[in-house]
């Protein structure tokens, strides 16, 4: 059996360290989460590190890839039910999301409000083009009004659906507002007396 260090020692003692887990995954070192002992296993948040790996300060090549790996590798089942009960799992997807070309600079990008992330408010365009702003420092004003435009008329659908299906899960609302159209929506409501 092999004996501690002081170097093992030390780290068993420290906290979890968000920035040290970051540049773990940008190294994509798969035995990391193995290093931590209980307490910091404990601490440590998937849901957090989706958030602070998938922003990245750099060309927009290498936000960009960020963006749509930790979505595809990470993001897409890290809260399935069987999935989360697995934070070795999660920390090999979050892995497996990196390009492995090191340090990145991460930044944290605040989220929209809780109300309009579960559906219960409309989002304000005013918000959503702040929010892209932070999200894409070097998109143009154009693009991103277009892009904030569309994410409000599609939230105000989901919302709507919300509000009239509340038992639905929020995957079923987001599948569901893809196939309604504002039209069925007007006729609906026609058909209800609305």
């Amino acid at each position: 059996m092999a004996t501690k260090t002081p170097i093992d020692e030390k780290f068993e003692k420290q906290d979890f360290n968000l920035f040290d887990a970051l540049l773990a995954l940008d190294k994509k070192d798969y035995g990391y989460i193995d290093k931590l002992n209980a307490e910091q296993q404990k601490k440590f948040v998937p849901y957090m590190m989706t958030h602070w790996m998938s922003a990245v300060k750099g060309t927009g090549d290498i936000q960009g890839y960020y963006l749509r790996s930790v979505d595809y590798h990470a993001n897409v089942n890290l809260f399935n039910d069987n999935v989360q009960k697995h934070p070795k799992l999660q920390w090999l997807m979050l892995c497996a999301a990196s390009p492995g070309i090191g340090k990145q600079f991460h930044q944290w990008i605040p989220h929209m409000s809780a109300r309009v992330t579960s559906l219960k408010d409309p989002a304000k365009l005013k918000d959503v083009q702040e929010y892209y702003t932070k999200l894409y420092p070097k998109s143009n004003s154009v693009e991103l009004d277009s892009v904030a435009n569309q994410f409000v008329l599609s939230h105000k659908r989901k919302c709507y659906l919300a509000k009239v299906f509340p038992d639905l899960k929020h995957t079923d609302i987001e599948t569901l507002a893809q196939l309604v159209t504002d039209n069925d929506i007007s006729q609906y409501e026609k058909d209800l007396g609305n």
